[in-house]
């Protein structure tokens, strides 16, 4: 089998459960791929070949929801193999689901070989909580599942980026005309400043600083940028 790696799953299991109606994104709260579909949280976890680190993953994303599901490429022999069935009879065993994707075909389709079961273990409700939060404020999806070495889209990063865009187009910016604009969360933003993306011009009053600037340039933020760059504010 070809050298894959955790990403090339992301694509095609992505679009599957994006034609299965899931709101879908990658790198959620370290989870690989979040989804959320009336209200029901789904979580799937990544790697290029099965392994005791997947299964950990996929017990430790059980405090989240029942609906976890591990991915792997499509084994060139599948089911005649004792090693395969003996990998699904631990899942099983488990209460985990499987998706498999066939990388080695052009079509790279994915498989539901397995359905997750009711897990008995203990929810983490605040985790859970967690996760979906992240995952529904989010608007744009630039993280890739399974992906490492590169720094991951947080919702509070996403946000800083709409507000560097905001203060782009217009100069300026008062907390007063956020609050009117309802958009009240950015002043947190603004009061914290973490990267120093933004400067104070006068009390309540605030521009992009020169960090902010360069903040917008980066290959990184792309696609953040070049969708917020487009949104009207009124």
């Amino acid at each position: 089998m070809a050298d894959f790696k955790e990403t090339d799953l992301y694509e095609p299991i992505r679009a599957f459960l994006e034609e299965e109606g899931y709101q879908v994104q990658a790198e959620v709260k370290d989870c690989d791929i979040a989804a959320v579909k009336d209200g029901q949280l789904l979580i799937v976890e990544l790697k290029k070949a099965f392994n005791l680190k997947l299964v950990y993953q996929g017990l430790e994303r059980q405090s989240l929801t029942d609906q976890v599901f591990v991915a792997i490429p499509r084994p060139a022999k599948g089911a005649r193999e004792k090693a395969w069935k003996d990998m699904l009879k631990l899942l099983k065993r488990l209460e985990l689901g499987l998706l498999t994707v066939a990388l080695d075909s052009p079509l790279k389709t994915v498989d539901v070989v397995l359905e997750p079961s009711d897990s008995p273990i203990r929810k983490n409700k605040k985790k859970k909580e967690q996760v979906r939060g992240e995952l529904e404020n989010r608007q744009v999806n630039v993280n890739v599942g399974g992906m490492t070495r590169r720094k991951i889209m947080t919702a509070f990063r996403e946000k800083s980026i709409r507000l560097a865009c905001l203060l782009e187009k217009e100069g300026q910016v008062s907390t007063a005309s956020l609050r009117e604009r309802g958009l009240e969360e950015y002043i947190v933003i603004l009061g914290r400043n973490y990267d120093k993306w933004f400067q104070r011009v006068e009390k309540g009053v605030y521009a992009l600083s020169e960090k902010g600037k360069e903040a917008l340039e980066k290959e990184e933020y792309a696609k953040a940028v070049a969708f917020y760059r487009k949104e009207t504010f009124d």
